[in-house]
């Protein structure tokens, strides 16, 4: 699932604005813009109105995300979201129109609307015939395709933070449910504390698993006679060589969350080689960053802030995709980040898209900023510029075209005057006679005015010394 448009008609200051998404050639879109430009009120709207396809996935008469009354625009009575996605062939076609009227059967749109009546309260309608066929189409795919997954929808505000890790939380079914995926109310700071729940889960289950081989393998390989002495079992056990014989069974059936996991923490930082729990000698969360072990608590806030997202991502994926040996290269979906740069510094803000990109390659990104760093690698972004409330599409492609034409203009003049050869000026004396003959020509008056000239010039040598 691909987000192609959004239309935000009078809602919040946007009179009557458009964003037609390029996924297939540009998966990141970058909403640039200055503070209080609008730019928030953009993810979030793009958030609440695609938040009634997972609604309808959880159950057909559940509700998405409705617009508020002071979501519309000053002296207006209406507000209205029209919002279009596109969906992958394999799970199959949208009926045709009834109509004359051309439909794409790949894609799919809905509209919100938020009226005021005269005693000022606002009304909601929706018109969400398309999203159900859509929604059917997937529940049939997925029983017919037990590897078909939902796609994700993940928001994410500009107010992340760590509330605190709750670690303690065991054996809760319900952190495991695909539902558990999705949010389905309005969101204005995120604390990631699903993704620490849904952790200690995995880890527990991990943890089962692996003693769970290692006692097969154990009685696979205990001796037939048990009265063989202790000296005799301890030498079949090293003949056997049980160390590698667990290290390819535990490979094999190792969790794939807890490798994806892992996987994108790699990707994203580069510095984060792996995250673990401490069981003894008391339940702690640990990191090796930098070669070093340390506490996660003792990381920076910023750091601690991008692990959570990035697992929180992972976390969703996994329970959307949940029968996928990879989860993270696998999965679909919209991930919407508020204010993507804040709190980073300039070499990660430089490289915080691209490495979202590796991690999730089939994730389609939409990320809003206000630091100019972020367009370091925006040759494949999709860039719009927010500013006077208006939405420019900026092509950088086409920017840098232009300059590298005007460079190389600029170089083939500078070769060209460089090899013409400059002009050459000749000076040639002027003889006694040649001057007279220009004195001749003058007129009367040039006459006069020469001569006064040679005066003055004559009065002025006569006072220097002569030593």
């Amino acid at each position: 699932m691909k987000l192609q448009s959004i239309h935000l008609k009078h809602t919040y200051h946007f009179s009557d604005l458009k964003i037609n998404f390029d996924y297939s050639n540009k998966p990141i879109t970058l909403i640039l813009g200055d503070q209080a430009s609008g730019k928030t009120a953009i993810l979030k709207n793009i958030y609440q109105a695609l938040t009634w396809l997972p609604a309808r996935f959880k159950d057909i008469r559940t509700a998405g995300v409705v617009m508020l009354d002071q979501d519309i625009m000053l002296n207006r009575v209406q507000s209205k979201i029209d919002v279009s996605i596109a969906f992958p062939a394999e799970i199959g076609m949208l009926a045709e129109s009834q109509n004359n009227q051309a439909v794409d059967v790949s894609s799919c749109s809905w509209q919100l609307y938020k009226t005021l009546n005269s005693s000022g309260i606002g009304l909601s309608q929706v018109e969400l015939r398309q999203l159900e066929s859509l929604v059917g189409l997937y529940s049939q795919a997925s029983k017919k395709d037990p590897l078909q997954g939902f796609p994700m929808l993940a928001y994410y505000p500009s107010d992340r933070f760590l509330n605190e890790i709750n670690l303690l939380s065991k054996n809760n079914p319900s952190v495991l449910q695909a539902h558990a995926a999705f949010e389905l109310s309005a969101i204005t700071y995120t604390t990631y504390a699903r993704f620490f729940e849904w952790f200690r889960e995995i880890c527990d289950i991990e943890n089962a698993q692996t003693a769970q081989l290692f006692q097969k393998i154990m009685q696979e390989n205990l001796p037939d006679d048990q009265n063989r002495s202790h000296e005799d079992s301890a030498q079949i056990y090293y003949e056997l060589d049980l160390k590698k014989s667990l290290l390819q069974a535990t490979t094999q059936h190792r969790s794939p969350c807890l490798k994806a996991l892992k996987n994108s923490l790699q990707i994203v930082i580069p510095e984060l080689s792996d995250l673990y729990l401490e069981y003894a000698p008391k339940l702690q969360l640990m990191v090796t960053y930098n070669n070093e072990t340390l506490l996660y608590q003792q990381l920076s806030h910023t750091l601690k802030s991008w692990i959570g997202l990035v697992g929180d991502i992972v976390r969703r994926l996994c329970l959307l995709n949940p029968n996928t040996l990879f989860p993270c290269t696998e999965g679909e979906g919209i991930l919407l980040i508020d204010n993507i740069d804040a709190h980073l510094d300039a070499e990660h803000t430089t490289h915080i898209l691209e490495r979202l990109h590796l991690a999730f390659p089939k994730i389609q990104i939409i990320a809003s900023g206000t630091q100019t760093e972020l367009l370091e690698h925006a040759a494949d972004y999709q860039y719009f510029k927010l500013e006077h409330k208006t939405l420019l599409d900026i092509s950088l492609n086409q920017q840098q075209n232009n300059f590298d034409l005007i460079y190389q203009q600029l170089q083939h003049i500078n070769k060209a005057v460089a090899s013409e050869p400059l002009p050459v000026i000749e000076t040639n004396e002027l003889t006694a006679q040649q001057i007279y003959q220009q004195i001749q020509t003058l007129n009367f008056e040039q006459q006069q005015e020469l001569q006064q000239l040679l005066i003055e010039k004559d009065n002025q040598s006569s006072h220097e010394p002569l030593l």
